[in-house]
């Protein structure tokens, strides 16, 4: 039977959780469509009401649940626009509900006090400013957080490769905002980012060559304790994108041991829930950490299902219908394939409810024999042109 490792409810009570950011521009956020289309990722494992878009509550997205078996997640708690969104945020905050949100929203929106914990702790833990403060010494990559208007003069110190990052308290996702910069010319293009974003700090941090990217998942609340929920693979592609996680086994012990001393690091400043860390395993047998996420990650469902799923590999991704077009033909290739029984649905967002069509997408898990079961599903599914990476 599919049934997660802990649910959200398990871990953070009787509240009430929305997964998107505010809809305030940041730059170094997926584009809009894209977040109303993962507002629904968690709902699976939720377990509590989850705010989310519209596109979500369709009758192929519930046809699709089906196909396996699964109950539809329906949620109460519906958005189609900015207003509705922060509406429904009002309403909780002036309900006195707990709200589980991963980032920080505006206070005329959600007040401080209706966060299930510190709201300002919640951002501090995920600035990527404060990563040393948080990390224990021995896993710091060597960084320097610089003023933007200083960063010419900072980066006199610093031979190429390296990395630059957005260094504010504005929010990230996904690896937008990354720059790794190996040659002069990427170097001129990633400083023009920051200087057109208005960026007010810059990160600058050693480019590590790892063996692998592994993103460690833990939670803790008092009624459960502090959990190791797994780990996977992080892929990226060569400009630091993030394109999908690969459950894994043999995940060296220093790895996890090192997570663990970040989550208790949070914890003890007053963390509750579920966070993620990216570390890198090196070629020198060392743990590196590079980011902290003190939220939920795009795989944590791909942990919580792991043990039930009945296949020793499994892989998290989201893919997109190639053009609005394309649509019917990729709901029809998808369905195929969860029908299958080694595809399972996580949110599925339908493009053609709206006026003018949006491209459709699908959050799932792969789950098969091995991963090159998985990689030939991927390419036969590409080969029909009806389907894209996100």
């Amino acid at each position: 039977m599919l049934k997660p490792k802990y649910t959200m409810r398990d871990i953070y009570g009787d509240v009430v959780f929305s997964a998107r950011p505010a809809h305030e521009d940041n730059p170094w956020m997926p584009s809009p469509e894209k977040l109303n289309a993962l507002s629904a990722r968690e709902s699976l494992i939720a377990g509590v009401p989850v705010l989310v878009h519209e596109a979500t509550q369709t009758d192929k997205a519930r046809k699709i649940f089906e196909l396996v078996g699964l109950s539809f997640p329906e949620q109460p708690y519906v958005y189609n626009s900015k207003q509705q969104y922060d509406e429904v945020l009002k309403k909780w905050s002036a309900e006195k509900q707990q709200i589980v949100l991963q980032y920080i929203h505006d206070e005329d929106t959600v007040d401080r006090d209706a966060y299930w914990m510190d709201a300002e702790l919640l951002n501090y833990l995920n600035s990527k400013a404060y990563l040393r403060d948080i990390v224990p010494d021995r896993y710091v990559v060597e960084r320097e957080v610089v003023e933007s208007k200083n960063l010419e003069q900072a980066l006199e110190k610093w031979s190429l490769p390296f990395v630059l990052k957005p260094g504010d308290e504005t929010p990230t996702a996904g690896g937008h905002g990354v720059q790794i910069c190996h040659t002069d010319e990427q170097l001129a293009v990633a400083k023009g980012l920051f200087s057109q974003e208005g960026a007010e700090k810059v990160i600058i941090e050693k480019y590590v060559k790892e063996l692998e990217n592994y993103s460690c998942q833990y939670a803790y609340s008092p009624k459960i304790g502090l959990q190791y929920l797994g780990t996977s693979v992080q892929i990226t592609d060569d400009e630091g994108m993030y394109a999908g996680n690969v459950m894994v086994d043999n995940i060296p012990e220093e790895v996890i041991q090192a997570g663990l001393e970040i989550m208790q690091a949070g914890v003890d400043k007053g963390y509750i829930g579920i966070a993620g860390f990216d570390l890198l395993w090196t070629e020198d047998q060392e743990v590196r950490a590079i980011d902290l996420n003190f939220r939920l990650n795009g795989s944590t469902s791909m942990l919580m299902y792991a043990e039930s799923l009945g296949h020793p590999v499994a892989k998290f991704f989201t893919y997109d219908a190639t053009t609005p077009d394309d649509n019917e033909a990729f709901y029809n290739v998808i369905s195929d394939y969860v029908a299958q029984g080694v595809l399972l649905p996580l949110s599925y967002y339908d493009g053609d409810v709206f006026d003018e069509k949006q491209k459709s997408s699908f959050v799932c898990i792969w789950h098969a024999f091995s991963l090159e079961d998985i990689e030939k599903y991927e390419e036969a599914m590409y080969a029909t042109g009806h389907v894209i990476s996100q």
